[in-house]
């Protein structure tokens, strides 16, 4: 049953994300060639010395699409969010509720669906934004074939110092994101469920709840010295956060994750 209803959790918003992720992958094909014409004018234009030549008109929707490209990355973030806490609402305290309380599932099912769902929709986000930008350094660097060489050798002299690269500091720090992401998650989770435990203003209610508890996470990662550490020295560049840091999200993420669970199956109130 938890199979199902991980492939549910896909099938409904997955063309909303599909769309947002292909117009993302658009623009930074269409940045990259623009960048690499540009580049490629520039070069057999030795008299001039920057990279963005071009008409007036050209140069302004140039910056445009930057922005536009920007706005959608930062929008990607943050409807990954609104989407997930959104469909949590729906699905649990909306109108939808009674007949999703009426699944022969557990309460442990219902939450753990939505939070893998949710991680996985983060996952995605990121690597689109990631692909996108190296999709654009790519292209771009494609129209000036000295300075691609210049990459290519750069890129095969370090590989014998990989040995020396801080894997389990990124580790580390990969995890220390993912924990981050998990909590934030269950955050919004467990303010929605707050905010349900009142007759009217549901949203309004949950919405001061989420604010409430980033506050008193923030206090709480303050007041402990939680702050990530970062280690510099002449040989090693240490990423590694605080392993208290991690430790104390861990907590607070499963402390959300089981108060969430206790309204659902003690305080339920749906409309």
């Amino acid at each position: 049953m938890f199979g199902k209803l991980l492939k549910y959790e896909f099938k409904a918003p997955g063309k909303w994300y599909l769309s947002l992720y292909a117009i993302a992958g658009l623009l930074s094909v269409i940045l990259g060639f623009w960048v690499r014409a540009m580049i490629q004018r520039d070069l057999a234009q030795t008299s001039s010395d920057s990279v963005m030549t071009g008409s007036g008109p050209e140069t302004v929707f140039f910056v445009f699409m930057i922005i536009a490209f920007v706005v959608l990355i930062v929008s990607l973030m943050f409807a990954t969010f609104f989407l997930v806490v959104s469909r949590f609402y729906s699905n649990v305290y909306g109108r939808q509720g009674y007949l999703t309380m009426t699944l022969p599932i557990s309460s442990h099912q219902l939450i753990l669906s939505k939070l893998v769902a949710a991680l996985i929709w983060y996952f995605l986000a990121t690597l689109t934004v990631l692909l996108g930008l190296i999709l654009i350094g790519l292209l771009s660097l494609s129209s000036d074939t000295q300075a691609l060489n210049e990459f290519m050798r750069s890129f095969l002299v370090s590989l014998p110092n990989m040995n020396n690269f801080p894997i389990f500091e990124m580790i580390t720090y990969l995890f220390s994101n993912f924990v981050s992401t998990t909590m934030s998650i269950l955050v919004g989770y467990f303010a929605i469920s707050l905010g349900q435990l009142f007759r009217d203003h549901r949203i309004l209610l949950a919405i001061a709840f989420f604010i409430g508890l980033q506050f008193v996470v923030g206090i709480i990662q303050y007041l402990s010295g939680l702050a990530t550490v970062y280690t510099y020295s002449e040989t090693n560049i240490s990423i590694a956060p605080n392993p208290f840091f991690i430790g104390v999200n861990i907590l607070l993420a499963i402390g959300f994750y089981f108060g969430t669970h206790f309204i659902m199956t003690k305080k339920l109130n749906l409309q």
